[in-house]
């Protein structure tokens, strides 16, 4: 009897732990904690190596006719005679007799004047001679000066000099009376008809130089740098370009010595040489483009324009797959292309984001990858 108790319990026990180790066994295992997953935005980059480059700069310049001068009458009279083949744009050397004015009252005038010099020099003469008589019958040092007749001689003088100068005046008047072309020039407008009674000042002619053209080039801050650059060379090679592209070699005049009161823009005034005797002309008073030749560039960098921001910088990845906000110089602007210099350590090699949003931050990490067909493009383009 008592065996049969200690069997039963001892049947109990190992029930329970039976039944402990199915019930271990059955429940669910503890959750390992996972770490969480970063997952880093993608971008595409190209590869940017500093190279060297001899950049072109465009700007806009404006032409303007050097020399323009009105030639005008300097005398009433009636026309007498006019070039009719003198028609705005035909060229004229200098001394072609282009109209005259009627001259019978000049000729008039100088007749008056040299009549009035041949009285003056009748009456210096009487004075002079009543002075000689009168300076034998008076004594020199008790006679007053109008004894002696030196007033007299004095004003006769004066009035000989007076008329001598009125006769100056009158030849220079019949000389203007024929409107001749000061120096080698273009005729841009004619204001006068054959037979027109002209007045004193009224304007005849306008004229400008033949044998060049000025292109004023104003130059912002930024180009000023490269602009100066170019013209420290010993023969810039500049171009201007007019809007259906047809193309002159030119050449610096001078650089203004201020700065533009309103615009705060340095001045470059550029020359044409004979801009009217080809079968294109250049003419004044049209805006135009310069194309500057720069020196060779160092530590230039090609980026396709899509990556460069309004506010003209850049954002790059580096080594530790960052973001980084990089202020840029530009230099050149070919299509789609721009050349430009960083402006910090700019020998390096950078991976420049192509498309930049504005919702980057600095120090941001991000997946870079590398945009292949920008990249061979870019190859095609060195």
């Amino acid at each position: 009897m008592r065996l049969n108790k200690i069997g039963g319990i001892s049947a109990g026990v190992i029930a329970i732990l039976i039944a402990l180790v199915i019930v271990d066994e059955l429940a669910p295992a503890a959750e390992v904690p996972k770490e969480a997953v970063v997952i880093k935005p993608i971008v595409s980059v190209v590869t940017a190596p500093p190279q060297n480059h001899s950049p072109n700069l465009t700007l806009l310049a404006t032409s303007r006719a050097r020399w323009p001068i009105q030639l005008k009458a300097s005398s009433s009279a009636q026309l007498a005679w006019l070039n009719t083949a003198m028609e705005p744009g035909q060229q004229v050397t200098k001394g072609t007799l282009l109209a005259k004015l009627e001259t019978s009252a000049l000729e008039l005038q100088l007749a008056q004047a040299e009549s009035e010099v041949m009285q003056a020099e009748l009456n210096l003469k009487q004075q002079l001679h009543e002075q000689s008589v009168a300076l034998t019958m008076l004594s020199a040092k008790k006679a007053a000066p109008f004894a002696r007749k030196e007033p007299q001689v004095a004003a006769a003088k004066a009035e000989l000099a007076r008329a001598q100068i009125h006769v100056k005046n009158a030849q220079k008047l019949l000389e203007e009376a024929q409107i001749i072309a000061p120096f080698d020039a273009v005729i841009l407008r004619r204001e006068v008809s054959p037979g027109e009674w002209i007045s004193t000042g009224q304007n005849l002619f306008l004229l400008a130089s033949s044998s060049h053209l000025d292109i004023q080039l104003p130059v912002s801050e930024a180009h000023w740098p490269l602009v100066s650059q170019s013209l420290t060379v010993a023969v810039p090679t500049i171009k201007i370009i007019d809007r259906q592209g047809h193309q002159w070699p030119a050449t610096v005049r001078y650089v203004a010595p201020e700065i533009h009161s309103v615009t705060r823009q340095r001045q470059v005034v550029l020359t044409v040489a004979q801009p009217y005797t080809r079968a294109r002309t250049l003419l004044p008073n049209q805006q135009v483009k310069v194309h500057l030749q720069l020196g060779q560039q160092s530590n230039i960098v090609q980026l396709p324009l899509s990556s460069i921001t309004r506010d003209g910088y850049v954002w790059t990845v580096n080594a530790q797959a960052q973001l980084q906000k990089e202020w840029i110089e530009p230099i050149e602007q070919q299509g789609n292309i721009a050349y430009v210099r960083f402006r910090q350590q700019p020998e390096q090699t950078r991976k420049v984001i192509l498309y930049p949003l504005s919702s980057m931050l600095v120090g941001k990490e991000v997946d870079a990858q590398l945009d292949t067909q920008t990249a061979s493009n870019q190859a095609v383009t060195r």
